[in-house]
């Protein structure tokens, strides 16, 4: 392996460990999330997403505690059909979460190995004693994770790659 690909390589390791130091905290939207209640209609949530142009929402009760998430691809599924039924009815139930303090790694990675593929995720307080456990504090979304993978790794893989290619030594 030629000395310039070694060099990269380790630059690559060190970018990475750079991004598990990111919290979802560097990188979430905190305070007006736009979220829905379990007793609205999926016609009148449908219309928020479109009006709000997102794909999901947390679901949450009186206290601001997220029970659900409801999402545009499980709305698609019943609208026509059945537009007056309650978001209780179609959302997601003990959805995928991460905290503020969590890595964005390890927020990415439940995003994309959830069953139903979800591009963001609800970030709720499991830490402060102040504050009701469960109470929605923000969400991440994969496109901010994702501009920042690149920067961090993606960059510089590509850079590893042609300078392999053009020297073809491993």
């Amino acid at each position: 392996m030629s000395q310039l690909v070694r060099l990269h390589l380790l630059r690559t390791i060190n970018e990475y460990k750079q991004l598990q130091k990111i919290r979802v905290k560097d990188l979430m939207i905190s305070g007006n999330v736009i979220t829905t209640n379990p007793e609205k209609t999926i016609d009148d949530v449908l219309e928020m997403m479109i009006k709000h142009n997102i794909s999901g929402m947390p679901v949450v009760d009186k206290r601001g505690v997220m029970i659900g998430f409801v999402t545009l691809r499980d709305i698609r599924k019943v609208v026509t059909t059945n537009p007056t039924l309650k978001v209780r009815e179609v959302m997601i139930k003990n959805p995928p979460y991460t905290t503020t303090n969590e890595d964005i790694i390890t927020a990415f990675e439940k995003m994309i190995n959830f069953n139903k593929k979800l591009d963001q995720l609800p970030v709720i307080n499991t830490e402060y004693p102040e504050k009701i456990l469960g109470t929605l504090e923000g969400i991440i979304f994969m496109e901010d994770i994702i501009k920042v993978l690149y920067e961090y790794v993606i960059k510089e893989l590509k850079t590893l790659v042609s300078l392999y290619d053009k020297k073809s030594i491993i």
